[in-house]
């Protein structure tokens, strides 16, 4: 007697050609090709049935056997009370590899991601060969990425390594449950669970760091965000000309949430301006304005409420007596630093000095390197 092997995952799939993800209005999105089947332990991959039960539109004569064998590969196995049925035993990607049925925990992409790979989510480990271009995203447990990262987005549920650095381009967002490592960044977005680390510099970008952030570089333009301390190896600012400011003390993670806050709400004061400009001029159409504008008033006092309770807890987030900032090099003069509440502009060139709070100020120690 015959027997039919059933998959629950596509077992065909061809990475050489893989074709765009149709959407529900029938368009295709060609950053979404499908690359990963991902799969949880415990899944059921694979199953014995009869072939007469099978559909034809799903009927491979090259999974008709005559005898029930697994083609089971590393990262599956059999369950004695279902011996008839193959599962994921680890979280993974699950793949046909010399003919047998795997689950890889780890996955090495050893190309770049592009309109060639397309986006990638992926739940366990992945290494990245190549480097990420701008418009792609990457989301995965631990990443590492060997090439350099462009204006794309990655996420990583504990670390990101970006060995190449990043040239964001304004665009590039990076994000880590834990930490991020970079070995330089220019016009980009960093926010981790704890440390940022940059090897080299960090330039024109936008980092919030749950504990730390560490540049052994150079730290000049853009907006820095860490809760305990920021070190700086070689020189904060640009001078004059450059805008660059760094805030601790608070939750960078309730500070970016708030940002988002701000974006909406001034968005929403703008549409309901329109709106309101729209309903003195048309007649037509009123109705329709009106519930647009009732509706984002409703969003918008809802947001302040929300915006009054975060700074609730921003406050509470306050680590103000342990809080430093540490530059071993050069400070030039119009660095912005903020301690909780308390600001100081830096109006002279400084070197090898750290910055604290006392007693509601920004106080100037000497001596970083001692710290």
């Amino acid at each position: 007697m015959p027997f039919y092997l059933k998959h629950h995952f596509d077992p065909l799939v061809d990475e050489i050609r893989l074709k765009p993800q149709e959407q529900d209005d029938g368009s295709v999105d060609h950053y979404e090709l499908n690359y990963i089947q991902n799969v949880e332990a415990g899944a059921l991959l694979a199953e014995w049935v009869d072939p007469e039960t099978v559909d034809s539109s799903e009927y491979d004569e090259r999974f008709l056997f005559s005898e029930k064998r697994f083609p089971a590969g590393r990262g599956t196995g059999v369950k004695r009370r279902e011996p008839d049925k193959l599962f994921a035993a680890v979280n993974g990607c699950v793949l046909y590899d010399n003919d047998k049925i795997i689950v890889k925990r780890n996955l090495t992409l050893l190309e770049d991601i592009d309109f060639r790979i397309g986006n990638i989510h992926y739940v366990g480990d992945l290494i990245i060969g190549g480097a990420v271009r701008t418009g792609f995203s990457v989301h995965a447990n631990n990443i590492s990425v060997q090439g350099q990262v462009e204006g794309a987005h990655i996420e990583a549920l504990n670390d990101l390594n970006c060995r190449g650095g990043v040239k964001g381009g304004k665009s590039a967002m990076l994000e880590a449950g834990h930490s991020i490592k970079v070995s330089f960044c220019e016009f980009g977005t960093m926010k981790a669970g704890e440390d940022v680390m940059v090897k080299g510099s960090l330039m024109h970008s936008r980092v919030y760091a749950g504990k730390r952030l560490a540049v052994g570089g150079r730290l000049t333009g853009g907006d820095y965000f860490s809760h305990d301390y920021i070190y700086v190896g070689e020189q904060l600012g640009g001078g004059l000309g450059t805008d660059t400011s760094l805030v601790v003390g608070y939750d960078p993670v309730l500070l970016h949430a708030d940002e988002e806050y701000n974006q909406r709400i001034k968005q929403l004061h703008k549409d309901i301006a329109l709106y309101e400009k729209l309903l003195n001029k048309n007649d037509e159409h009123k109705e329709e304005l009106t519930i647009k504008k009732d509706s984002a008033q409703k969003e918008l006092s809802l947001l302040k409420k929300l915006k009054k309770k975060l700074w609730e807890g921003i406050r509470e987030s306050e680590n103000l007596d342990r809080c430093k900032i540490l530059v071993t090099g050069v400070v030039k003069p119009g660095v912005e630093i903020s301690i909780g509440s308390a600001f100081l502009k830096v109006d002279d060139f400084l070197e090898d000095v750290y910055f604290y709070y006392d007693n509601n100020e920004v106080k100037i120690g000497t001596t970083a390197k001692k710290l």
